[in-house]
């Protein structure tokens, strides 16, 4: 590739940004998906997106990476740095099936997060066995946790761009496990599940609650996963290497409802309330459990997929006995976080999804009030969930908790309630203005920045985010120069173009890496 094209990628994608040309597109290409594709993703928590690419370009795309790769030291990676790096990227990005349906998924003006990933998976000699490379797991955010959601909040982009046959170490994937808190009934370990040949696919060992195992194969592909699903990748036993790059995408809006789009239909409660959360209306067919007893021996079930679908027919429990099932539901939650651990972000009790489905106001905000952080942790949790305004004074309050975990669910919760209400937005800019500037710990303040775009392009915001695109954590900067290039103003150019200056990345073909 010539500098010339190298330079003029980079260029344009920069003058996008600062021009906001990306987010009208955005507007132009929202519900592209048909509905079984959408059905598709929210029941397996992935889907294949054709690429409009030029075969060539995926081969160039290889060979770059290639290339990269051959020329670092063995284990070297540039992580981060891997677009700029490999510029044809960009296109990949810029596809318009892949922004269509990013689009449908996770709505207009969607934000790529800063941290992008080569997988890289080299040919292992004298291992020709169909089987596991890397232990099945769900992602984390890079570095630090964030609250899972089952609705599609976050998503990662797969993108291969060779052809990849199962003997050449695919991504495998869990169909469905993004809808369970863990894989398996032990935490993740990092011991090699063990596969078994299955119809159309594989089957890992009966440790692991969902059995199926689908390998990624086939011509170069572009694949949207849930942040949240399992997956790993498989031995390569042919002769060349295989590349995955991986990039990671936030929503920035709630979704609004959708009247002029028709009815869906659907068996699972927990796909009912998804088609419901994407504004969609849903009718749920069959016989939904409304008997108490029967519902709560399924909500205590061993079983994850059971007791998951339980939390999400509460509210039929509750038509006919309130205060039954809210009583259920809180013993349910105390359960749950009995073996609350240090990691207080991840660690929510899982039944305060019935709650907000029941919509337990009153019950959510005692537990607001609580003074155990689990709970309270928890509440925030669910407040956010049901998008409740009236909780935003609390939880201003609670961003200055003791507990990390409980000021990391209050901010969360605020930016999705101020995304939804669009209430008490300067009061909140006051309050997260005051707290980012006394803030020690990097991801808090990240928080911080990822609840502000939750808020939207408020003029008022642009002090706090001038600020932070000059903070010396990366991700923080990052985040925030990303949400000033939505902004048509002179004033959020310059607060750019600065830190950009600083941060370009500048390939040496002399001297290089």
């Amino acid at each position: 590739m010539t500098d010339f094209v190298y330079y003029y990628k980079q260029e344009q994608f920069l003058l996008n940004l600062l021009f906001g040309r990306h987010g009208n597109e955005m507007s132009e290409l929202q519900n592209s998906l048909t509905d079984d594709q959408i059905s598709k993703f929210l029941t397996d928590g992935y889907l294949d997106v054709e690429l409009n690419l030029d075969p060539m370009e995926h081969s160039s795309i290889y060979f770059e990476t290639d290339r990269l790769f051959q020329t670092l030291r063995q284990g070297a990676n540039p992580h981060n740095n891997i677009v700029p790096m490999v510029p044809n990227l960009y296109d990949v990005l810029n596809d318009v099936n892949v922004k269509s349906a990013l689009t449908s998924l996770v709505g207009p003006n969607y934000l790529l997060h800063p941290h992008r990933h080569c997988h890289t998976n080299f040919p292992k000699k004298h291992n020709s066995k169909v089987g596991m490379l890397q232990p099945f797991h769900k992602d984390g955010h890079a570095h630090r946790p964030r609250p899972r959601h089952r609705e599609p909040r976050w998503l990662i982009l797969f993108y291969s761009p060779q052809d990849t046959p199962l003997h050449r170490g695919p991504t495998a994937v869990i169909p469905g496990s993004h809808l369970l808190r863990q894989l398996a009934a032990e935490q993740e370990s990092r011991t090699l599940p063990s596969m078994t040949y299955a119809q159309e696919g594989f089957t890992t060992d009966s440790s692991f609650y969902i059995s199926e195992v689908k390998p990624l194969t086939g011509a170069p592909r572009a694949v949207l996963c849930h942040f949240d699903l399992g997956h790993g990748a498989m031995v390569n036993s042919s002769v060349l290497p295989r590349y995955v790059h991986k990039f990671v995408v936030m929503r920035t809006e709630e979704p609004t409802p959708r009247p002029d789009l028709s009815a869906v239909h659907t068996t699972d409660p927990i796909h009912a309330h998804l088609w419901e959360w994407l504004g969609r209306t849903c009718e749920l067919r069959g016989n939904p459990v409304a008997d108490i007893n029967e519902w709560s021996n399924r909500l205590e079930s061993a079983n994850p997929i059971e007791s998951a679908r339980a939390i999400y027919e509460s509210q039929f429990v509750a038509m006919s006995d309130y205060d039954g099932a809210i009583e259920i539901l809180e013993a349910q939650v105390a359960r749950e976080l009995s073996g609350y651990s240090d990691n207080e972000v991840l660690n929510t009790a899982d039944s305060v999804n019935g709650l907000v489905k029941i919509g337990a106001f009153d019950r959510l905000h005692s537990m607001l009030n609580s003074d155990v952080p689990a709970l309270v942790a928890t509440a925030a949790y669910g407040l956010g969930q049901l998008r409740d305004a009236i909780a935003l004074p609390k939880l201003r309050e609670l961003i200055d908790h003791p507990n990390n975990g409980v000021v990391r669910h209050a901010i969360s919760a605020i930016g999705i309630i101020s995304s939804a209400t669009h209430a008490e937005l300067q009061d909140t800019l006051d309050a997260f203005a005051r707290k980012f500037d006394e803030e020690a710990d990097w991801d808090i303040r990240l928080f911080i920045v990822q609840a502000v775009i939750r808020m939207g392009i408020l003029d008022d915001a642009m002090p706090l985010l001038c600020r932070a695109a000059s903070d010396e954590n990366a991700y923080v900067n990052s985040f925030a120069i990303e949400q000033l290039c939505r902004f048509d103003t002179d004033v959020a150019r310059q607060a750019v173009i600065e830190p950009l200056r600083r941060q370009r990345w500048f390939p040496d073909p002399v001297f290089a890496i």
